[in-house]
């Protein structure tokens, strides 16, 4: 009786004189093999068989000479493929944000706003047009403008807020700034052509994002409040005037035509000295700029795409609709985009767009 075994192999297992035969046979076969010198192991794989050095391994199978090709057509990769659709933002958490002042940070009422609100984060402006600072600054700008003010134990508020589970977004305006703007420093205001100072349509006059000074000292301000507790920094007006007469702005050195550049090597910057903090950085932005594609301000989608994790946008007169679009094909997600709008109790609420 032959029977199969698990290798495929048919072997035979009665008695009887015929199994020296089988095996002389058997012998001979092997030393042909032996002095031939293939080096071969009846070992099979797919009915094929393989080199001895490879017997057993999960190697390509080798076709016999003349018979039919075993080779395992090449799988499918099983990896998903590059989507064009904007890329989703997994770590990053949906917030809703209201608005809230400094005394009402320290005198309690801005957890009762929180309450009722329904919202989880709190903004805070740190840093107004007005150029104030709302906690004692170190940097010697800062000081020598006469800008630093706060109290100190508004660290030790921020930091029981943060173990209540309350979410802490620091906003920060940037180039429009009246202390910076007054003083003209490092001769950065910026002009109408016929050479007097510049106000947008708030009445706010403006400094150039060209100077390394002004961009110095804003990186310095960003990093004290990283150290302060906020998890989310929000820079507002970080790059040139986008609001009010801006087609009477004098061309010069600190206001030149192509502006892009010179805001990204700003935001550069920030984003360099704040590598290795947690918090996050994010922009506010008017509408009405992103939907023209940020060619005034030089805050353009791609520079937002790039370096902002949240974009924080003040639609103005521009509608949602057009917003959408244009950070849509900018590459950035519905989770990155926040609105404000009023509530009935006449609160500023920020919410995922």
């Amino acid at each position: 009786m032959r029977r199969r075994n698990r290798m495929g192999y048919r072997g035979y297992q009665g008695r009887g004189g015929g199994a020296s035969g089988w095996l002389k046979v058997l012998v001979c076969i092997l030393a042909v093999l032996v002095v031939g010198g293939a080096g071969y192991l009846l070992a099979l794989r797919g009915g094929v068989p393989l080199p001895a050095w490879q017997a057993g391994q999960p190697s390509a199978a080798v076709p016999s000479p003349g018979g039919p090709d075993h080779t395992p057509a090449p799988q499918e990769s099983a990896e998903p493929q590059p989507s064009a659709s904007p890329s989703s933002s997994p770590d990053l958490d949906q917030i809703r944000a209201v608005e809230v002042t400094v005394g009402q940070l320290l005198d309690g009422s801005a957890q009762r706003r929180l309450e009722q609100a329904d919202c989880e984060a709190l903004v805070v402006d740190m840093k107004g047009s007005s150029g104030q600072l709302q906690w004692p600054s170190k940097a010697p700008l800062a000081r020598e403008l006469g800008a630093v003010g706060g109290q100190q134990d508004l660290a030790e508020t921020l930091q029981e807020l943060s173990r209540q589970g309350v979410y802490l977004v620091a906003r920060v305006e940037c180039f429009r700034d009246q202390k910076l703007a007054g003083a003209n420093v490092d001769q950065s205001l910026l002009m109408t052509r016929g050479g007097n100072r510049w106000y947008d349509s708030m009445g706010m006059s403006w400094v150039s994002p060209v100077s390394e000074q002004i961009q110095k000292y804003l990186v310095e301000l960003c990093v004290e409040l990283s150290q302060m507790g906020f998890d989310e920094l929000v820079l507002s007006s970080g790059g040139f005037p986008d609001q009010g007469e801006v087609h009477v702005l004098a061309q010069s050195a600190a206001y030149p035509t192509q502006r892009e550049a010179v805001v990204e090597a700003f935001w550069q910057q920030v984003t360099q000295a704040l590598k290795d903090s947690s918090m996050l950085i994010s922009a506010q932005v008017a509408g009405e700029d992103l939907a023209a594609g940020g060619e005034t301000s030089g805050v353009t989608p791609a520079l937002l795409e790039k370096y902002a994790r949240r974009i924080w946008v003040d639609l103005g007169q521009a509608s949602p609709d057009q917003v959408s679009q244009v950070l849509r094909q900018a590459g950035i997600d519905q989770q990155r985009e926040m609105i404000v709008h009023t509530a009935v109790s006449g609160q500023e609420i920020w919410s995922q767009g």
